[in-house]
């Protein structure tokens, strides 16, 4: 028997409660065929470090050669040395390598990065399948041997996408402006100790050997190459930060109460996130496949609470109304959140957060369901700006 759909098409006509809205998208008709602004190619350029940058450095510097001009992103090219014996790599090796990095500009800082945290919470916003590729490339795999593999670890440029959780994401944040005039622009790395990546704390590798940093360049036609090259007095991007409130690890007992008493961080707030693992009083035995969600979690401004998850199951509905759904080796953390679907792959839009400016004194409680060792971190909106110098300064407001 033929189709006739007569009958269906005739109640749309009785739809109109639902159908008066504007038109979104016309399925009719071809998608307008579109173009990019430029059109450019990416090319690596290497440079050599020194020796001096080995696991356990402190505050090692890289200046910017001021022959570059626009980057999309820069790396940290490590070649993974051998392990004694049998010994292995933690899973994702380059998670633990890189303990803080810090960009500077004429001397002063212009911010600082928990390397690790970012790098996790941009995990976190991976599918699975964009995990293991993602991995694969940059971080050492999911399954590191006894050494050889090739690290890229990306450097925390205000652009870069591992600033935010943007997932795999071909659009970005644009490019890095590297012609600064006079002033030029500093990368500092403090590095873990070796025994952070080890599976076996007690057959670690003696040196990182050589190291490079790589530039992924843009090249474009020369006028269009100094437009995007020097924006001294014009580069401002809206990034994220993350303020710890805690000092290191804490150690907290099942069931008991954590009380964090403290002047409220300046700037807006869009989420704190509860970071816990199972106690360890070694810092380098804590996993980020290893989360433990707390209990409860609370939020007071002058004595009055301002939110509350008091069990278990709010605080998966938290992550879950806010769209964290992270694959199976990166967890997420316990979070309550102030802004609107914080883990929205959109990070170039304001959803909304919590200025603590207005309370004299906030206190956060949380309770854990076993022994363990927790951060606090409040996630907050930064805007970067180059001035008229070249000199880039961080602002929360």
């Amino acid at each position: 028997m033929a189709e006739n759909p007569r009958n269906i098409i005739r109640s749309w006509g009785l739809q109109s409660n639902w159908a008066n809205g504007p038109v979104a998208t016309n399925k009719l008709v071809p998608p307008v065929y579109g173009r990019i602004r430029h059109n450019f190619v990416q090319t690596w350029r290497e440079e050599s470090l020194s020796s001096g940058l080995d696991f356990g450095s402190q505050n090692f510097s890289v200046l910017l050669p001021q022959s570059l001009q626009v980057v999309s992103s820069i790396f940290l090219k490590i070649v993974l040395p051998d392990l004694a014996g049998p010994a292995t790599y933690k899973p994702y090796p380059g998670l633990y390598i890189i303990k803080t990095f810090r960009m500077l500009t004429s001397g002063t800082e212009v911010y600082s990065c928990d390397y690790a945290a970012f790098l996790n919470d941009y995990c976190q916003s991976l599918s699975e399948e964009e995990l293991r590729h993602f991995a694969d490339a940059y971080l050492g795999g999911q399954s590191a041997t006894g050494g050889g593999q090739t690290l890229l670890l990306p450097m925390l440029l205000p652009n870069s996408a591992y600033l935010n959780r943007n997932g795999h994401d071909t659009r970005g944040h644009g490019v890095f402006p590297c012609f600064t005039g006079q002033v030029q622009i500093e990368l500092q790395l403090t590095m873990n100790p070796a025994t952070f990546c080890a599976s076996d704390p007690t057959a670690v590798a003696a040196s990182l050997g050589s190291t490079a940093f790589m530039y992924h360049q843009i090249e474009m036609p020369s006028a269009t190459l100094r437009q995007y090259s020097d924006n001294r007095g014009s580069y401002s991007i809206v990034t994220r930060r993350f303020t710890e409130l805690t000092s290191g690890w804490q150690e907290a007992q099942a069931g008991v109460i954590q009380r964090l008493p403290y002047s409220q961080p300046q700037g807006v707030v869009t989420e704190i996130d509860f970071v816990a693992v199972p106690y360890d009083a070694d810092d380098h035995r804590h996993s980020a496949s290893n989360r433990i969600l707390p209990t409860s979690i609370k939020v007071i401004a002058d004595s009055v609470v301002q939110r509350e998850l008091d069990a278990p199951y709010k605080i998966k509905a938290e992550l879950w109304a806010n769209g964290f759904k992270p694959p199976h080796d990166f967890p997420s953390p316990g979070r309550i959140c102030f802004a609107a679907h914080c883990a929205g792959t959109n990070t170039h839009m304001y959803t909304g957060g919590y200025n603590m400016q207005l309370a004299s004194n906030v206190t956060i409680e949380v309770v854990f369901p076993q022994h363990v060792s927790y951060k606090i971190i409040a996630v907050q909106l930064q805007r970067v700006r180059m001035d008229n110098l070249g000199n880039l300064n961080a602002y929360l407001e």
